[in-house]
């Protein structure tokens, strides 16, 4: 379109655009098929794209929405291109499948492998690092889960989704609070004279460790007052 052609005052054309109004019928049918299709390739995928993403699960979700997109509104686009990229995409997805189930060292290839980012209450920072997972987002999760404080747990897996696998402890042990820090109160409710633990990974120290020292796990010189479990 040209700009001489563009009037701000031209309400048909930003209703309808430049196609007439019976169109909008056409968009409909289409809405529907493509609908449809979704579903289906969605059901022939399998049950584990509709519950966690993969990355190459979320790889074949995006193009499925993209190639649906376009002809879903341009009427001079049709549907065979669309089912024949779905076709491709689940032949690609139950091939990968296949291939996965006789090759461990594939499957880890392709979706990736877990991570241990965390182990006996201290936290795997090159694990965060490696994952570009924060201490934040790691506690906030870690709270949505009901743990007070890292000695409860005994390791924390990263699934290849994003996912989090909790092993809980059978001896907690103290260990550094993930509540938030403005909340002083629970903090210091929670809070043990016997032990300290380092502020950056978790590592637990006897209480009597000079404050300047470093830890020998990840060489920070931030130490506080370990934590314990509050009764429900």
């Amino acid at each position: 379109m040209k700009q001489d052609e563009i009037v701000l005052s031209d309400i048909a054309r930003l209703v309808f655009g430049q196609n007439p109004p019976t169109f909008l019928l056409e968009v409909i049918g289409r809405a529907v098929i493509c609908f449809v299709l979704i579903i289906i390739a969605l059901r022939l995928l399998g049950r584990r794209v509709a519950s966690q993403y993969t990355l190459f699960e979320l790889s074949a979700v995006v193009t499925l929405a993209g190639t649906m997109g376009v002809p879903l509104l341009d009427d001079k686009r049709g549907l065979l291109p669309p089912l024949v990229i779905i076709a491709s995409l689940l032949a690609l997805q139950h091939l990968a499948g296949h291939l996965s189930m006789r090759s461990r060292r594939f499957d880890r290839l392709l979706a990736g492998s877990e991570r241990v980012v965390l182990d006996e209450g201290r936290l795997k920072l090159e694990t965060l690092r490696a994952t570009v997972l924060s201490r934040e987002k790691l506690f906030s999760l870690l709270r949505g889960r009901g743990v007070q404080h890292l000695g409860q747990l005994s390791r924390v897996y990263i699934e290849p989704s994003g996912a989090l696998t909790l092993v809980w402890s059978d001896t907690p042990r103290p260990g550094l609070a993930i509540a938030p820090r403005g909340d002083d109160a629970l903090i210091a409710a929670m809070e043990t004279d016997e032990h300290q633990v380092c502020f950056s990974c978790g590592n637990l120290a006897d209480r009597n460790t000079p404050a300047d020292s470093a830890c020998h796990c990840c060489h920070a010189h931030h130490w506080l007052p370990a934590s314990t479990s509050l009764e429900d």
